[in-house]
């Protein structure tokens, strides 16, 4: 008999690994939408999979054992200040809510046919309709969104940096975040912060709640030179989107009422999810009527963006979290707006309202409104500038 060759018989290896691997992407595919529900639902069955676990288990030690000592953040906005306000003008107040899981295309004032935005609709604001998120999931996403360093420079650091909400701070203006998810992902650690709530079925207006009391709670001087809130929502989270919405608020019946979503009527599912949409809308409204009243004492805006999409079983994937150079636009579209536009720049922002933007605008854009300048600011990532400058 005769003896194979070593290079002829690695190259068969080879060929035969291939094709194992191609077999097994097949398979993955196929299954995706089961095999994503439940390793979402039953995340400890992640680390039972042999030989993923080991295999695992190597990476993480091998980068451990490599990985820099981590410190401190590197401070930035040394140099912030706050730009001087017209004798008699009232110090601005941004409530940033950062919205969870939202789709682009499920919002009503994108043109979306159902009417998930009606409290929104009558209140004059305006949605960017072209926006893409920094990453497919919130630890991804919710950093980045708040970074100096735009989305490429942000994923290529060496080392932490402080975020917005630090720089606000450090220029002198009152901060505070309220997070009604699984936290901030430490990026509120050196801010006033609280937590509204910690259970998976937790209103999102929980946290209008004692507004008033939590920010009069905070230092006067500060407040005097500017307040910036940021709304940390639970938006549309996943898989329970029935979970999103009070029952009085539920227009579209009948709902997924389960977390396994490939086992739902697709129709079912889009109900649970838009009926979170409907709810995020109230919330915001609510969000606007408080900065009504409070427009006595302060210079007031509201700016909501999402930190992700979700896929709502487009080509068999639910959920979100795919790697950004695959997923689907479905889990980078997000949803945009601003409140108020009125007075002489409203027609202007309203001819930008298809402007291709992404969540590197959101660090420049804040810092407009607020009027805080710093040498981590660019006013051409400002979204709003050139209708500020005129």
């Amino acid at each position: 008999m005769a003896r194979t060759r070593v290079w002829s018989q690695a190259g068969r290896n080879l060929i035969g690994l291939i094709a194992a691997l191609l077999v097994l992407a097949a398979l993955l595919f196929a299954l995706f939408a089961d095999l994503s529900a439940t390793m979402r639902n039953h995340r400890s069955m992640r680390y039972l999979i042999n030989p993923v676990n080991s295999l695992y288990a190597l990476v993480d030690l091998a980068v451990q054992s490599n990985a820099k000592p981590a410190g401190p953040p590197q401070p930035i906005g040394l140099d912030a200040r706050i730009t001087p306000r017209a004798a008699g003008s009232r110090p601005p107040l941004l409530v940033l809510v950062i919205g969870e899981t939202a789709r682009a295309d499920h919002f009503a004032l994108n043109g979306y046919a159902r009417p998930t935005n009606p409290e929104l609709a009558a209140q004059g604001v305006l949605s960017f309709r072209n926006v893409m998120s920094c990453g497919t999931n919130t630890a991804a996403s919710l950093p980045c969104m708040l970074s100096h360093l735009g989305k490429a420079g942000f994923e290529s650091r060496e080392r932490d940096h402080e975020n917005l909400i630090d720089l606000v701070q450090r220029a002198g203006m009152a901060v505070l975040w309220i997070d009604n998810q699984a936290g901030c992902k430490g990026l509120c650690e050196r801010v006033p912060h609280v937590e509204t709530c910690s259970g998976d079925d937790c209103m999102d207006e929980t946290m209008l709640q004692g507004l008033d009391a939590r920010i009069d709670a905070l230092p006067a001087e500060a407040r005097a030179r500017g307040v910036l809130v940021v709304l940390h929502q639970m938006g549309s989270h996943g898989p329970a989107y029935f979970k999103r919405s009070p029952p009085d608020r539920k227009p579209f019946m009948p709902e997924c009422t389960t977390n396994v979503l490939q086992q739902c009527d697709r129709s079912t599912l889009i109900n649970g999810y838009d009926n979170s949409i409907v709810t995020t809308d109230h919330v915001l409204a609510q969000a606007i009527a408080w900065l009504r009243r409070s427009q006595a004492h302060y210079d007031t805006t509201l700016l909501y963006v999402s930190d992700h999409g979700e896929s709502l079983g487009e080509n068999n994937l639910y959920l979100h979290g795919l790697p950004y150079a695959v997923a689907p636009i479905e889990q980078k579209h997000v949803p945009m707006l601003l409140w108020p536009v009125t007075g002489p720049n409203a027609d202007c922002l309203r001819a930008q309202r298809d402007a291709a933007l992404t969540h590197d605008n959101l660090f420049h854009s804040a810092l407009g409104v607020l009027g805080i300048t710093a040498s981590e600011y660019k006013p051409q990532l400002d979204a709003f500038a050139p209708c500020r400058a005129r």
